[in-house]
């Protein structure tokens, strides 16, 4: 009896260690995780779970001609359905400088993104995508199988490159236009190691920060880091200042803390999909939202390059949402 209470009590701190945060960051418990995926079912935080509703972000500002900006932004109804039509009318604009100063600013027009058939490059992303040793083989799989259910419902051009991480960052596919390539780069698979996490979303974004326009990072992973140099402050920070939006998608035992800081602090979405044989619904959600972002066009009285904060309300279609962003 002595012994099985002991085994009991060996298996309850393994589990213990293994569904938490050190699990992924000890490199051992880390391999073993992914072995346990039949358990993961029982695992008490395991719900799926995003923030597509109700919801309204500012992915970017940028200057047109001087004293006029175009601002890309989402908007979403109660059923995280895109918003896909908004009036100028409807929508109500302040913006200060850095200093604190009122711009004025004067909302002049707002159209869908694919309405701006002259703008060159209107958008370009990076797919980062999460290969440690805690991912679970069967979201790997989901993810390489459905990725081109999401890169099928953008109907904008754009221009995308692949980045994979274990222990280190690995440029799978430079950024291209060609998405029978970029579909190849997705479903090439790496080793599963240790997880340089922050270090493969740095990557990422270096890859589009001086591209034109809207511009974002499509994350894939567990949230766990043990072997970056870069901090998620560092790359927090690296996504405000050049306007760069991280939607993410959580799986396995997630460190749901670092995800959703990640996306709430860049303007993106964040999902948890414990169950990844529904992820084409997730990736076709987030699609149908990049499909239909807006492009406020304002003006402001004094000239400057950027605005130091926006607070951005839209009234549409009896949906009310405000959403503030500062830029230091």
């Amino acid at each position: 009896m002595f012994l099985v209470l002991f085994m009991l009590l060996c298996l309850g701190i393994l589990w213990y260690l293994m569904a938490s945060s050190f699990g992924a960051s000890n490199s051992l418990l880390e391999t073993l995780r992914r072995y346990l995926t039949f358990f993961s079912s029982y695992h008490p935080n395991l719900k799926p779970e995003d923030d597509f509703s109700n919801a309204l972000r500012i992915h970017g500002v940028e200057k047109n001609e001087p004293k006029k900006f175009y601002m890309f932004v989402s908007m979403t109804d109660k059923d995280g359905s895109p918003v896909k039509v908004v009036n100028a009318g409807n929508v109500t604009l302040a913006a200060k400088d850095k200093n604190g100063t009122d711009l004025n600013a004067v909302v002049e027009r707002v159209r869908p993104l694919h309405a701006y058939q002259a703008m060159t490059d209107p958008m370009s992303y990076s797919c980062v995508m999460d290969y440690s040793g805690s991912m679970f083989p069967e979201d790997l799989t989901a993810i390489e199988k459905n990725f081109s259910d999401l890169i099928g419902q953008i109907l904008i051009p754009f221009s995308a490159g692949v980045i994979k991480f274990n222990n280190k960052v690995n440029e799978v596919q430079p950024l291209t236009t060609d998405k029978n390539a970029i579909t190849a780069a997705i479903q090439k698979r790496i080793n599963l190691q240790n997880t340089a996490l922050f270090d493969g979303i740095d990557t990422g974004v270096d890859k589009i920060q001086a591209r034109p326009h809207f511009r974002f990072v499509i994350l894939t992973t567990d949230g766990n880091d043990n072997a970056s140099t870069a901090s998620i402050d560092d790359v927090i920070r690296r996504c405000q200042i050049h306007n760069i939006s991280v939607f993410v998608f959580g799986f396995g035992w997630l460190e749901v803390t670092n995800l959703r800081n990640l996306s709430n602090s860049t303007d993106g979405y964040y999902s948890y999909v414990p169950d990844s044989s529904r992820l084409a619904d997730w990736f076709k959600k987030l699609g149908q939202i990049i499909n239909n972002v807006q492009v406020v066009e304002f003006s402001v009285a004094n000239d400057t390059n950027q605005p130091g904060s926006i607070e951005l309300t839209i009234n549409e279609g009896g949906n009310k949402l405000t959403r503030t962003r500062t830029w230091k």
